[in-house]
């Protein structure tokens, strides 16, 4: 018996020994998990942080490598704390909290975002949509109040900052003002809890927000439920190509893009005319076909090897072949840059330009003149940023004032500056109160140089709206808005609007046609047009020309548009085109602006007799049915799209295995704005 109870009492011992062993084993394992996890967490913010140390100039060849590297290991990071979620949210072993979960995927968008600004892909920049409206959805920041921690609290108002950039880029409204209502919330509990030292900052954040998205929503006319009407603001991806004989094909690589009207709303570093002109030099994000995006995703779920795939020419997938086809030109925003800076990255875009490839300089400035210099290219020209530049914006008051003969500004950009850069061809827009200064640069090296500038002086009807964005980027950004703007139209019925596009859709296929065809249009402007934006940028010139040249109220010379080299008279005085002017001033009813030819009136008269005899018509067949299918709008934009998967969890903070699924590309580029505020510091890469 006694022998019984030692083998058992020996049995016990031996499991318990085991059941410790395997105790202690789990123990180990969950410890070496636990510091694999700590490992690629600070080897992630190691390499995140060093992105910020990267040049913002310079080749791809340069950056993407690092940009890779840490996409690649943030992947790393997302897929282990997935795996071993339960593990790692164990207090016994480390803890993990929401708010981190959201902090890593909050950083996976900025690495889409950052990656955007450096690509000029706005894939990318959907893709920053998509992982910041998970975030948003699985309320990973929920509980951040409850910590009563205002460094955490300060996480969550820079996420939604940067929410919201991402969402006016795609022109998201719903979404921003959204957000702006909860960011308002978030920083009124924020001044409440904390009493913080930069609460006024904040405030002036979101105020910065709301006047940027109301002044933007001012220019847009309302339908008859009264909501904006659908805006096209960036280029569609099935347009034809054009091909010249005898002319090699040129195509925009480079562009800079500069703010420097101090009145002028602004956001983050950027004004509304570098925000118009910015999705002007883009195509709307590619969607893959269902099937197509099916297949890509069964292939890897490996976020970095998207990157790398995008880093060169891929062969056998033609989905991706036509995205890299569709490229965007590389950009540099520059707001408020100083002299030195921005022939820094003009000398950058310019070296990076390479044979059959253009470069385009956008410039957004106060102007400055010099009447007395006899020195020719340095007349005048735009102005850049100084330490003094609130006290002097020009330099023809100082003059007057003192009777003498002054020096040009050494901070202003002056067209001889420029000359050097004219070895390669540049495509100049110049919006300034002495944009004519660049009229006559002249071409040395006989390559293509065209440069368009904005009028010097509005009506005062229009120069009340110049805080809201100039009128002459308006054009060049869309037409239509253009034409509302000096037609007061603030109110236009979905059906006419419709109706207006396909109007502006026309003009500017005729006014391409005529200029490529015509033979004495200047070879180097046809070579220009071969590109697709630079295309859309001298039509919409002409378009703008024509518009402001019958409108009642613009008469003075000094009113309108001027290019270098100039265009043809005919095309402004085309009986075809204003003939569809008339047309389009009747569509709208607002004939009593423009003063056109009596041609163009008739015509228009009996345009709006066939539409409104259509309209009764689609009227009587609608009554005759019992259910109509709506209209489908022309301006319709899908907006799913993924190549690679990052699963999240799903709201539910319990959950430790969730398949919620939102979509991954590639990594971020350091913000190129010159001036540092509250703004552009939360923006940043932190």
């Amino acid at each position: 018996m006694a022998a019984v109870v030692a083998a058992a009492t020996a049995a016990a011992a031996a499991s318990t020994d085991a059941k410790n062993q395997e105790t202690d084993e789990d123990a180990i394992r969950n410890q070496k998990l636990v510091e694999e996890f700590q490992y690629l967490l600070e080897k992630s913010q190691s390499l995140f942080s060093g992105l910020r140390d990267l040049p913002p100039t310079g080749s791809h060849r340069q950056w993407r490598p690092y940009f890779e590297k840490t996409f690649e290991v943030y992947t790393k990071l997302w897929k282990f704390q997935q795996t071993h979620r339960s593990i790692l949210e164990n207090k016994s072993n480390y803890g993990l909290k929401r708010w981190e979960v959201g902090e890593i995927a909050s950083k996976i968008g900025q690495l889409y975002y950052h990656y955007y600004l450096r690509t000029s892909e706005t894939n990318y920049l959907h893709e920053a949509y998509v992982f910041y409206e998970a975030i948003h959805e699985r309320q990973y920041f929920k509980d951040i109040l409850e910590v009563k921690n205002s460094a955490l609290m300060i996480k969550k108002m820079r996420y939604y900052a940067r929410f919201i950039i991402v969402c006016l880029l795609l022109n998201k409204d719903e979404n921003v003002r959204q957000l702006i209502t909860e960011l308002e919330g978030l920083i009124e509990e924020y001044t409440k809890s904390f009493k913080p030292p930069d609460a006024k900052e904040w405030q002036m954040v979101l105020e910065e927000i709301s006047t940027f998205t109301e002044a933007e929503k001012k220019l847009v006319p309302i339908n008859l439920d009264r909501t904006p009407d659908k805006i096209e603001h960036r280029l569609a991806s099935n347009i034809a190509e054009r091909h010249i004989a005898g002319l090699p094909k040129l195509k925009l690589q480079e562009a800079i893009l500069v703010g420097n009207y101090q009145k002028q709303i602004k956001f983050s570093e950027l004004t509304l005319d570098m925000y118009r002109m910015l999705q002007s030099l883009e195509r709307e994000p590619f969607v893959l076909h269902p099937s197509v995006a099916a297949a890509t995703k069964n292939k890897s779920t490996e976020t970095s090897d998207k990157t790398k795939e995008a880093s060169k020419d891929e062969q056998g997938n033609p989905a991706a072949e036509k995205m890299l086809k569709r490229s965007n030109p590389h950009k540099y925003l520059l707001y408020r840059p100083s002299l030195s800076q921005l022939l820094v990255y003009i000398s950058t875009a310019f070296k990076d330009t390479s044979d059959n490839s253009a470069l385009l300089l956008y410039l957004s400035a106060d102007g400055c003149a010099y009447p007395d210099q006899t020195v020719p290219g340095y007349g005048g020209g735009v102005m850049t940023s100084h330490r003094n530049n609130n006290k002097d914006t020009s330099a023809t008051t100082q003059h007057l004032a003192d009777h003498h003969v002054s020096p040009p500004s050494v901070h202003c950009l002056h067209p001889a500056d420029l000359v050097p850069f004219t070895r390669k061809p540049l495509f100049l827009i110049v919006d300034s109160d002495h944009s004519t200064e660049f009229k006559h640069m002249p071409n040395v090296f006989d390559q293509p140089v065209m440069c368009l500038m904005s009028p010097v002086e509005y009506p005062s009807s229009v120069q009340d709206k110049s805080e809201i964005g100039s009128l002459f980027t308006l054009f060049l950004h869309t037409p239509l808005l253009g034409f509302c703007s000096v037609s007061d139209i603030g109110n236009l019925d979905q059906q006419k609007w419709d109706e207006c596009v396909r109007k502006i859709g026309a003009m500017e296929k005729a006014i391409g046609d005529m200029l490529l065809t015509d033979p004495s249009v200047d070879q180097h402007v046809k070579r220009f047009m071969m590109d697709d934006f630079l295309y859309y940028f001298i039509v919409r010139f002409v378009l703008c020309g024509i518009f402001l040249r019958y409108h009642s109220s613009f008469k003075d010379d000094k009113s309108f548009p001027s290019s270098c080299p100039s265009l043809p008279e005919s095309v402004y005085v085309s009986t075809e085109i204003v003939t569809m002017l008339g047309d389009l001033t009747a569509i709208a009813d607002v004939g009593t602006y423009f003063s056109l030819p009596a041609y163009a009136t008739t015509s228009a008269a009996n345009s709006v007799i066939n539409m409104a005899s259509s309209s009764s018509s689609a009227v009587a067949a609608a009554s005759g049915s019992i259910g109509g299918a709506p209209t489908a709008n022309s301006a319709n934009t899908a907006s799913t799209t993924t190549t690679t998967a990052v699963t999240l969890p799903a709201a539910n903070s319990n959950s430790t295995n969730t398949t919620g699924t939102i979509a991954s590309s590639s990594p971020p580029p350091t913000q190129t704005s010159t001036t540092m505020s509250t703004t552009t510091a939360i923006m940043e890469m932190k």
